[in-house]
């Protein structure tokens, strides 16, 4: 598998990311927006708990960020759940930590199994390679929808 494709792209789509929480104050990325049920530091956080869940902990191996922090942002979580607004700077660092952890452990080839797994849009990943392209395309769509809060916002 050529990893380093996939890694360029998430390094694209991260730096995307940080980007919103560096051009948007805080008070902009809490407001959940009227249709919606999450906000703009969701939207981000949940791609770095999803890319550690379909990566990691379906091969086996420990996420890379905290249990708080992927309990703040987990499918299915959302800020009404927040007892505390999660800690921005973490926010900040898991997106390019998490891809710098990520390829050294490709480099490391510590990805030898996967337990196949079946997305929310009803697409079947059979190994790390189809989950490295699904994540991507996860981040992509989220990517869309904080373009589109950054307009109503």
């Amino acid at each position: 598998m050529n990893y380093q494709f996939h890694i360029e792209h998430l390094y694209i789509i991260r730096k995307k990311l940080l980007n919103y929480l560096e051009s948007t104050n805080l008070e902009k990325q809490l407001i959940v927006p009227k249709g919606c049920n999450n906000n703009m530091l969701w939207q981000i956080g949940h791609c770095v708990v999803s890319q550690q869940r379909l990566m990691y902990s379906l091969s086996g191996l420990p996420i890379t960020v905290s249990d708080s922090y992927s309990a703040n942002f987990k499918i299915g979580s959302s800020p009404k759940d927040w007892l505390e607004t999660p800690d921005i700077e973490e926010v900040k660092t898991s997106l390019i930590e998490t891809v710098d952890i990520l390829k050294r452990d490709f480099e490391n080839d510590l990805f030898k199994e996967y337990k196949a797994y079946t997305t929310s849009a009803g697409i079947t990943l059979n190994n790390i390679h189809e989950a490295c392209v699904y994540s991507n395309y996860h981040e992509g769509m989220h990517v869309g929808n904080l373009e589109v809060f950054k307009r109503i916002l």
